[in-house]
């Protein structure tokens, strides 16, 4: 039985998060995601592999530095800190066998490693900067028992990958001989009553309405589920209470992410990622991608410019800095001056990379900058999801079926690998199989 399939998206470009800045560097930059985790079961690695592409394997992280707010100031090779350094030792044992989390009640990262393991204060900001913040949180907000969960369902290998061109081009590929449709973003759901099967008709927000004769896939970031949000998909009866119960319990955090172009490295030779303990920021990163992945507006990159940053600077830029920060600290961001925020990056950069000869090299060579807040991104407004504090099980409730007609994808229905590309990509193949289940007549058992 053959079946027509449409597929709409509310911004201007295909793939949603996964988004570039054009115009710092000769190479376009990655505002979402930028990294592959993991090299082992799974579906985003076996989806490039297939078109052929190339990536390249990193250690992560490769440096570790720890700033005045541990009591020191040195950059480390995170191989001879995992082996000498028994705080980093400690940190990496504490959530790798998670000893001591509560199975009866949920408790924040902070709790647990503050009160319940009392660990020292070195550990805490390890884990501030290692394992909160690649979740996409604080420990202040982070829930224990769903990152358990995550902790355990994970099967993909610690490899880091990066592909060879922009995560664009995944996407594109993804959507290749599919009806796309671009701007069309929802404002209603109108389905059947009482989970019945039947028409589906789809609002847009100017007006115009889709119908599906039989079901529709809801994959919007879980901020447009949540009906006290602005602009929010309105659903026709409401969903069922436990199912936005479900969905309020689960947050969303914000993400900031620095960016610092430079005429030269002042760093050292091949350094790929650094740890930042008891600093401003809590990780840096350096990549390059092609020139020739630059695609301009049309296809919905931001541009520099956008920011001030002179049409200049890309042709003087030979380096990239890229800084990211989420929860509180990415709020806290949020409010200050964008100029604040990139100086105080800078100071980073001369703490950790500054010499007796040089102490500021960052101000010399600094040939522009953009900062990057995700929670002013309208259609988005904020990053990911992250283990939510008495959020334990409210994932499988938000991915369940309305019935016959609506299904739901999405990294935020993932109960396993949700900050990640190929958790979201599993819960695409999830609903998939959900709808052919519902769409095919059963098959005869004579």
């Amino acid at each position: 039985m053959p079946f027509a399939v449409v597929v709409i998206e509310a911004g201007d470009h295909l793939g949603g998060r996964i988004s570039q800045l054009e115009g710092l560097a000769p190479w376009p930059l990655q505002l979402g995601p930028e990294f592959i985790h993991g090299e082992e079961c799974n579906v985003l690695k076996d989806f490039i592999d297939a078109q052929g592409w190339e990536m390249a394997e990193y250690d992560w992280p490769d440096r570790y530095f720890f700033g005045e707010g541990v009591g020191e100031r040195r950059l480390v090779v995170a191989e001879d800190a995992d082996e000498n350094d028994p705080d980093v030792r400690e940190v990496h044992r504490l959530f790798a066998e998670l000893p001591g989390v509560p199975i009866d009640r949920d408790v924040t990262a902070l709790e647990w490693l503050r009160d319940i393991v009392r660990c020292s204060d070195k550990v805490l900001a390890l884990a501030e900067s290692i394992y909160a913040n690649d979740f996409g949180t604080s420990l202040a907000l982070m829930g224990m028992q769903e990152a358990v969960v995550e902790q355990r369902g994970w099967n993909y290998g610690e490899k880091y990958l990066v592909l060879d061109r922009s995560l664009l081009r995944v996407a594109e590929a993804l959507a290749k001989g599919i009806d796309v449709r671009l701007g069309w973003k929802v404002s209603e759901i109108i389905r059947p009553p009482n989970g019945a099967s039947g028409p589906v008709t789809i609002r847009r927000s100017t007006g115009e309405s889709l119908v599906a004769s039989r079901c529709v896939v809801v994959a919007a970031p879980i901020t447009a589920l949540k009906p006290n949000n602005p602009g929010s998909i309105t659903f026709t009866p409401p969903l069922p209470v436990v199912k936005t119960k479900a969905i309020d319990r689960v947050k969303v955090s914000n993400s900031v992410k620095v960016f610092l172009a430079f005429d030269a490295p002042f760093w050292p030779e091949g350094l790929f990622d650094v740890v930042c303990a008891g600093c401003f920021l809590p990780e840096m990163w350096i990549l390059k991608y092609p020139t020739t992945e630059n695609v301009g507006r049309n296809s919905g990159a931001r541009m520099a410019s956008d920011q001030g940053v002179d049409p200049s600077v890309p042709a003087r830029t030979k380096e990239v800095v890229t800084f990211f920060a989420a929860g509180n600290l990415a709020d806290e961001l949020s409010r200050m001056e964008r100029k604040t925020v990139v100086e105080r990056a800078l100071d980073q950069m001369d703490e950790m990379f500054g010499t007796e000869t040089d102490p500021k090299p960052s101000r010399s060579r600094l040939t522009g900058s953009y900062v990057a807040d995700w929670r002013r991104e309208e259609l988005v407004g904020g990053a990911y999801t992250y283990p939510t504090l008495h959020a334990f099980g409210s994932r499988e409730v938000v991915a369940a079926p309305d019935g016959e007609s609506v299904f739901f994808a999405g990294e935020a229905t993932h109960p396993g690998v949700n900050p990640c590309m190929q958790g979201a990509m599993e819960t695409g193949l999830r609903a998939a199989a959900q709808v052919l289940s519902a769409v095919r007549p059963p098959k005869s058992g004579l």
